[in-house]
């Protein structure tokens, strides 16, 4: 079965412009083979037979909601190479394949899919954003490569450790969510420290939370573990408040009018 339809999906639904791919705003994402069969074949499989060879030249590619079941599906997606952005929320995509060649990407949507392990990544060390809400992800691991990662969302999973956040350790990270997944211990919050520009984390949103969230002192405990953060659970940190007031005693007055 799909994962539940958790917020984001929803506020997607609402906000993302309801147009299913077509052959024309597909072009040659997958070349297929002629066949006797007369039947109609998915959107996203089919191309225009004159259509021109772009696919280098794609900076973004959309495929919401589009029935999608592997990226294997779509045949011409690894000669998109200048690919910055991919979105592909809403589907039924069981692994993460086929992007090795999109080494420009920086942005990297798979939400609300059927993912059980996050891999394949190893070549996108330019992403600076990667969207895995609403999958079925039980472990944190294939992230060592990404050194310019800033925005990881990982809500609505099935993990209960925050280990393999080790693997970002140096790095570029700065928002961090897992909110609506089983995080029990809060020591599990240690694994955080070593993300020197780590300023906001969610693990608690509207009521959808973990298991360490409901424990005694949560927030202040894990404040004392991770000081410099400026926002916990979308609540500002005295860390946050000071971080803004140094930032507008630096903005110069308005120079007065001649």
């Amino acid at each position: 079965t799909h994962p539940p339809k958790c917020e984001e999906t929803a506020r997607s639904r609402r906000l993302a412009p309801q147009v299913r791919p077509t052959l024309s705003t597909l072009g040659p994402l997958a070349r297929q083979t002629p066949q006797p069969s007369t039947k109609s074949k998915s959107p996203h499989s089919a191309i225009m037979a004159d259509g021109p060879p772009y696919g280098r030249d794609v900076r973004e590619l959309s495929l919401y909601d589009a029935g999608v079941t592997s990226l294997s599906e779509l045949g011409d997606l690894p000669q998109m190479t200048g690919l910055r952005s991919l979105n592909l929320h809403c589907n039924r995509i069981e692994k993460i394949s086929c992007l090795g060649s999109l080494t420009q990407l920086t942005y990297l949507n798979m939400s609300s899919n059927v993912i059980e392990a996050i891999g394949g990544l190893h070549t996108l060390t330019q992403l600076q954003t990667l969207d895995l809400s609403c999958n079925r992800i039980r472990l944190i691991d294939g992230l060592a490569t990404l050194r310019s990662l800033r925005r990881l969302l990982l809500s609505f999973n099935r993990i209960s450790s925050l280990a393999g956040m080790v693997q970002c350790h140096g790095g570029e990270l700065a928002h961090f969510e897992a909110y609506g997944n089983r995080i029990t211990l809060l020591r599990e919050a240690e694994y955080l420290r070593g993300l020197p520009n780590l300023g906001e984390v969610v693990l608690n949103r509207h009521g959808q939370d973990n298991p360490i969230c409901r424990e005694r002192e949560y927030r202040e405990r894990v404040l004392a573990l991770l000081p410099r953060l400026q926002v916990l659970d979308d609540v500002v940190t005295a860390a946050g408040h000071a971080a803004t007031e140094a930032q507008q005693q630096r903005v110069p007055p308005l120079a007065s009018a001649m």
